[in-house]
Parts: structure tokens; sequence; C-alpha cells
């Protein structure tokens, strides 16, 4: 077998323009850029002046010579692992295929147009937003979806990411190119295309079931050898001429592996798989080499005194899913690096995260996106690639999705990290609430159960029976008409935000698994300085705004604020409160929704990352700076969750929780502080937590040591601190509540022997607002010794943060309560491993701190 990458420089050009150097892998949007055409459309509103880029047809090319040895192959395929999207593929001017579909990989034959010598191969790109428009007006009537502030029409006719027509985080930035690997492939003898693996651990050993895609140009009898976990596997098989999926069964000893973990129940060893077809001699035709973890992951879902449970279950161990909902990295494809991944996942990992949802509105991530989950244990809730929209069930759409489902299900299911799959974002919502005043809502609800439950569904089943089948995000389930229902399957809770209820609306909610949930806040003035001048600094200015996809968002964030916090006169300290404020809505949220398990048992909040600097709802700004939700994430998402819940004037903790909507609760003053202890652990754990109430100048007015003695996955109830207990003359709102391990717990299989462990955090509450708190003014003592940051305060500081600058990683902790009097050390993890003394000395240069009395 051949194959001759054709990755590297090409030219393209506007249709009727002139030839201009380009790359691919890439796009049109990049190489334009890198041109000087266009400006960059991330800074100022510069996006609303490249719009023509999309309405416009584009064309790639470059010659190639060939050996006639390639040419006497019995196959000659040109492989096109990513064409975006509308593409006539043309070699020495001659047709040789097409795609209309950018998540899937295609095979053309090119036996015929190649020639010895040098070779012409264009790809010839249709602008998505005209071809889009003209299916639209052939369809006999209106597919709707939801439309945003900057955005292009014809959506959903168009097998493209449907963020690049614009989202409400997102530019509109409808990009063409050769995104991904195009190469030559020669062969005369079968070829391995893909391979899939199924496990069953019920017996003995585990059952290791490969699916093996053969492509064998005659037919003809031939040995298919598995090789895993040092078992060598070989079976003779008869292959016709053509495609072809032959099953081979491998036995693999339980003792010679280990089993794969998500992040915090284990490790992730990964195996090596080759599978390899030979001919009667002995010689190799083909090998095809993956990894694989061994696991089994089961989404339960069964009727229980609640309604329906929904969890993960990851090798019988029931598996809390916390973790957030990922998009796209960039929207430009020069953006999308393996580095930028790596930081990601890491990231995601290092904030205690075990799930990962690949959002339906992108595209099915690169390799390097699964690889990274696989090594860091983050599960992946996958989207099949519809969002917020309806969709066209005409023969031929329904046709490419098809093809596009057992492409990607084929190119993925080996990963251990893949937990189920997901057949859209919101899609059923959009069905069965959004438009159901549209003159032609049945027709609408035809063509969903065509591609969902026709087409999509059985097409995933087949291809991958091992996993489940999920017919929707959110959904209630198969057969199901209503999407959210809280008792059963998963829901988007989108209220706080949307609705404007305040943060304490979630501890009304009693959902079994929370999907997508969020809140906004402002990125860095490091990352808004890459894309606006100084001038534009407030929440209100025009081009400020404009990095504003949501509508009214800036607004939300400034009334918000002014509930919450004492309003600042800085914008820096306005940037800063506002992830304050997204790390509080946050903590609100999952603290409450993890004290409820096992009835809640899981959540993902929207989101985790950016495509371009702009004010959203994610925890990592584009640039890879964590936001304070991030480092709030690695708390709220500890092994073992130590939390406060609290009570309002004239309602107790549980009543609160029992309240059907937020508007039927006068909240009024905080009257109690109950502290709860929540653990994901697979053993019991035992400890002592110390408990105090301490006014903010370092008077401690109360203290208690509280036992723990739970079982594994187990949130229990310890005490609670009453308002009306503090001693005269202590006024509310002048103390914290503060909880802690005094050792750090210890779990029973260790003999109780408790050992400090960074991951088990304080909990701290307030009676008050903290607008409303009579906060000390104090100073920070710090000092740099190395990665290490030591900060002590003689009074109480809140939110104290620790800024890097434009340094690449993050602290151990961040925007944290100090306690008077309270000295804490903070690590600095350098992501690309520079030695501590250059830590060192960045930190000297960048380093600033504040804390939240510092902003009024």
């Amino acid at each position: 077998m051949q194959n001759r990458s054709l990755d590297g420089e090409w030219q393209f050009r506007r249709e009727g323009g002139e030839w201009r150097p380009g790359a691919v892998p890439g796009g049109v949007y990049t190489d334009l850029l890198n041109a000087d055409v266009i400006p960059d459309p991330f800074v100022e509103d510069d996006e609303l002046v490249v719009q023509w880029v999309g309405e416009s047809d584009w064309t790639y090319r470059r010659t190639v010579d060939i050996d006639e040895r390639l040419l006497d192959h019995d196959r000659v395929v040109l492989q096109c692992d990513g064409l975006d999207t509308v593409a006539t593929v043309s070699v020495n001017g001659q047709k040789v295929g097409e795609s209309v579909n950018m998540h899937v990989g295609h095979e053309f034959d090119v036996s015929d147009a190649l020639e010895a010598g040098e070779n012409e191969v264009t790809v010839a790109f249709r602008s998505p937003v005209e071809y889009g428009q003209e299916r639209a007006a052939e369809y006999p009537y209106e597919v709707p979806c939801i439309r945003y502030p900057v955005d292009q029409p014809g959506r959903p006719f168009v097998r493209k990411a449907q963020c690049h027509y614009g989202w409400d985080w997102g530019p509109c930035l409808p990009t063409m190119g050769i995104y991904r690997d195009i190469s030559i492939v020669a062969y005369s003898e079968p070829r391995v295309r893909y391979t899939k693996t199924e496990q069953d651990h019920s017996g003995a050993g585990i059952d290791l079931t490969v699916r093996a895609g053969v492509d064998a140009p005659s037919a003809g009898t031939y040995d298919l050898t598995v090789e895993v976990a040092d078992t060598v596997t070989t079976e003779t098989v008869d292959l016709d001429a053509g495609e072809q999926e032959v099953d081979v069964s491998v036995p693999v000893d339980e003792e010679s592996v280990e089993l794969w973990w998500p992040n915090g129940y284990g490790d992730q060893p990964l195996y090596d798989l080759d599978v390899t077809v030979s001919d009667g001699d002995g010689r190799t035709c083909d090998t095809e080499s993956d990894r694989v973890g061994f696991r089994e992951v089961e989404l339960v879902v069964e009727p229980d005194e609640v309604g329906t449970s929904f969890y993960f279950e990851v090798n019988g161990e029931p598996v809390y899913a916390k973790g957030a909902n990922t998009i796209p990295t960039a929207p430009l494809y020069g953006g999308v690096t393996d580095e930028r991944y790596e930081h990601l996942i890491r990231s995601a990992a290092d904030a205690n995260m075990n799930m990962l949802r690949v959002w339906g509105g992108g595209y099915y991530e690169e390799e390097t996106f699964y690889d990274r989950c696989d090594e860091y244990g983050l599960l992946v809730w996958q989207d099949f690639m519809f969002s917020c929209s309806l969709h066209p069930a005409n023969e031929a759409f329904l046709d490419t999705v098809e093809a596009e489902v057992r492409y990607q299900v084929r190119r993925l299911a080996n990963h251990p990290s893949i937990a189920v799959w997901c057949a859209n974002n919101e899609n059923e919502e959009a069905a069965q609430n959004w438009f159901v005043e549209h003159d032609h809502h049945e027709d609408h609800l035809d063509d969903y159960a065509a591609l969902y439950e026709e087409t999509v569904g059985p097409a995933c089943r087949e291809e991958d029976p091992s996993r489940t089948y999920w017919p929707g995000s959110p959904s209630s389930g198969p057969d199901e008409l209503e999407p959210y229902v809280f008792e059963t399957g998963d829901i988007h809770y989108w209220d706080v935000w949307h609705q404007g209820q305040p943060f304490e609306d979630y501890l009304t909610t009693n959902p079994r698994f929370v999907s997508e949930f969020g809140y906004q806040s402002f990125p860095s003035t490091d990352s808004l300085r890459t894309v606006l001048d100084e001038a534009d600094f407030n929440p209100t200015s025009p081009m400020m705004e404009h990095h504003q996809r949501n509508p009214g968002g800036n607004t939300t964030i400034l009334r918000r604020m002014a509930d919450y916090f004492r309003f600042p006169f800085d914008f820096d300290d306005f940037v800063y409160l506002s992830q304050l404020l997204q790390a509080e809505a946050m903590s609100t949220a999952i603290e409450h929704w993890r004290r409820r398990k096992p009835t809640t048992m899981g959540a993902l909040y929207w989101q985790l990352n950016d495509l371009w600097p702009v004010a959203s709802w994610s925890s990592i700004e584009y640039d890879g700076k964590w936001k304070a939700q991030q480092y709030a994430a690695r708390r709220q998402f500890a092994p073992v969750l130590l939390s406060f819940h609290p009570s309002f004037e004239g309602r107790d903790g549980v009543a609160n929780a029992q309240a059907e909507d937020a508007d039927d609760v006068d909240w009024g003053d905080v009257t109690a502080q109950t502290l709860w202890v929540t653990s994901d652990e697979t053993e019991p754990l035992t400890g002592d937590v110390a408990l105090e109430v301490l006014t903010f100048d370092g008077e401690v007015v109360h203290e208690e040591t509280v036992a723990v003695d739970i079982d594994a996955h187990e949130s229990v109830e310890l005490t609670t601190v009453d308002r009306a207990d503090l001693p005269e003359g202590v006024d509310s709102s002048d103390v914290m509540v503060r909880a802690a391990f005094e050792d750090g717990p210890a779990d029973e299989g260790d003999g109780g022997a408790a050992a400090a462990a960074p991951d088990f955090y304080p909990a701290t509450a307030f009676f008050a607002d903290y607008k409303r708190l009579d906060l000390p003014e104090t100073d920070l003592d710090v000092e740099i010794d190395g990665a290490d940051v030591t900060v002590a305060a003689e009074t109480a500081a809140l939110f104290v943060e620790l800024d890097p600058g434009t340094m690449s990683g993050a602290f151990s902790d961040d925007y944290v309560h100090l306690a008077p009097g309270e000295e804490r050390t903070f690590t600095f993890d350098a992501y690309d491993g520079r030695r501590d003394a250059l830590v060192e000395a960045e930190l000297e240069d960048e380093l600033a701190t504040r804390h939240l009395r510092e902003t009024y």
C-alpha cells in the first residue's frame, strides 16, 4: 500500500480572482488573514466587514507528481478526511467526487483521472450561505431555527458546524476549506479502513469483539490477526471483493489488564490495538493501529421512587458526572492546535471534572481531543451535530446524515472515554415547544421522526450497540414527547440566566441530571486588550456589546451584580466582580445538586471554553486563562465536598428545596447555614470537621467539632448554625462561618489513618449578601518563592485573587476566602513545563493581587 499526503502548501482564490498561497489542513478565513487580505475578524467589529467571504465561492488547487508504480495498484483513491463543506473535487479537470457534508470523510476513485507525472488536484467550494438558502427555497415549507444577533441564513439545510453561522457566544464566520488531512492512497491487497470494539465483562474474563471494516480489491482467503494486551488472536476469513465488516472475538485475561476509570475514580491505562490482514504466506497486507481501554460504561435509566434514574455507571460504580460543555476551540482552523486541546482537557481534569459534553452545534472533534480525554479520564457525552434548529428530511439530506453517523461512530467508537451518543442539542425542545405555532408543525414533527428516530438512531445503534443512544438533550427519554421533565432524563436549566431569576432559584430545583446551565462573565482585560482599545473598556460601549452575543447579556450582568455586590468604579474591578458573580451562581447550583445525590447525578455547566475573546458563559478564556469559575469548579467538583445550604426568613432548607418556583419563595434574610458533606469516594469516609463562626477581625464566637462517618457515595447533613445564636453585640454582617476537615478525611480502607489531601477544600458561608457585609480594609502579605506564592491577611479577605497576567498555567487554588490571620500557599503550575526559577521571575513581574474590599 502507498500513501501520499497532500497536506501542506496549496493555492486558493475567490472565484475569478488571483491565486494566493494557502495551507491544508486549513480554511479560507485563516488563509486570507495570513495573506493580509482581510482584517482580523476578532478585532472590534471587523467581523462585519468580512461577511463577503462566506458569501463567495472559493477554489483550492495544488500539483502533485505521481509515480507510475502507484498507478499500477488495483485501488487508487483520494482520501479526504474533512471538506468544509459544499465541495467539488477534480483531478486534471475531471470531476472525481462531491461533498455536501463536512462531517463525513470521503474516498474518491482517482485511478482513471491520475496520470504518471504532474497532476493538478482542485477542490471548488460553493458558498455555504448561498447553498443553504437555495436548498431552503426548494423545500416545500419553512424549516425554522434560532437566529442570532450576527448570523447568516440557511443553516438547517447545510451539514456544517452550525455555530459557523453565528451563535449567542460566537462570531459569524462560515468558513470553507480542506480542514483535515487529504492524501492519495493506493493498494492492491485488503486494507483495514476502521476498527470498532465492544466489551463484555460479564464472564470470567473480558470478551473483546473487534469489528474491522475491510476493503478487498479482490476476493480471497486471508488471516485477520488482533493483538492487544499481550493477547494475539488470528482467524482465517474469506473476503469478498469490496467493503465488508469482519468480526474477531478476543478473550482477554482480566488479570493481564487494568481497568480504565474516569478521573477521580482510578487510573486510565490504555492498550495498543493492532488489527492486521495477511495473506496465506503470512505476508502483511495492512495493519490498523489504535488504543483501547477496558471498562464497562452504562447509562442507568430505571424507574425509582422519584421517577426515572439517570446516571452513568462505570465498572459497576455509580459516577456523579461533574464537568462542562465544550464548543469548538477556534472559529478559524489555524487556531485549532494540539496545544490548545492539551491545555483545555488538562484544565478540565485539574478542576476535578470527569465528563465533558461535546455540544451538537460544532463539529466532531479532532482525534487529539478524544485521545486527551482517554488519557485524563474525561468521559465524553457526544452529541451528534444538530443544535437549536429543525431540519429537512428529504431523501438526499437523510442519506448524507446516515453516512455522517456511520462515519463518525466508526471513527470514535474505540475511545474508552465515549460514554453516550446523543441525537441533538435542544432540537427536541424546538420541535415540541419552540415552534409549535408554526403552520407546518405537524410536518416538522414528521421530519423530526424521520431524521432522529428513523435515521440517526438506527444507524448509531447498528454501528455501536454497546453504548446508549439518547434521543436528545434535554430529553425525558425514548417515546416521550416532553423534553423538560425534572423527574426523568436530563434537563437544561436556564431560568437564572435567561429568565432573570435570583441565584437562590437553583435551590428550588430537583433534577435528575443537568446537562446545561450557566451564567456569564467577562474575560480578563488581558484578553480584551487583544481585540479592543481600552477606550472601549465599558460594559455598554458599542464595541464591548459587539463582543457580547446574548441580547441584553451585559445588562443582565450589571443588574445582577448590583443585587449581590457593591458596584465598582474601575473596569478591571468590574471584570473581576463579573467573574465572582459567575462563580457564585455556579457554586449555588452545583453544590445544591451534589447535595441531592443520588437523586441528582450530574451537573455539566455551560460552558468550558471560548472560541474568541467575548463575554460569555465560559470558565476558560480564549487564550487559555482560567476565570474565577474554573478555580471554583475545582472546589465544586472536589471528591469530598463540604458545603452550606442556606435557610431563609420563614423557611428552612428542606422547604426551600421543595418550592416549585423561585417566585414562590420570599427569600428574605439568611437565618441559618446547614453544613453538608457529599462524597464521591468509593469507600466509607470518617474524619472530623472543625466548624467555627468568627468575626472579620478574628474573634471566634462559636466553634465545634463535627464527626463524619458516612458510606461511599453518600451525601448527608451534618449540623446547622443559626443566626439567632450569634452572641449579643455580634452583627450578622460581620461574621463568616468556616468548616474544614481537620486533617483531611480518611477512608475506612486505610484503617482510618487520615492524611492531608489538597482536594478537600474548606467551606465558607455568610448571613448576608456580599454587598451588605461589613468588610474591613486589609492589606495582603505576599511572598514568592519559586512557583509558590504565600498570601496572608490580618483580617478577613474575601475572594483573594492571584492574577498571573499572561502567564500560561494555573494556580493550585485562587479566588479564595482568607480567614483573619490565615496564611495559605498556592503553587503555580506552568503548563509549558518551565522551571521554578523562570516561573518565579515571571511571577515577580506579572503577579497582581486583589480582594473584594479593594473594589469599593
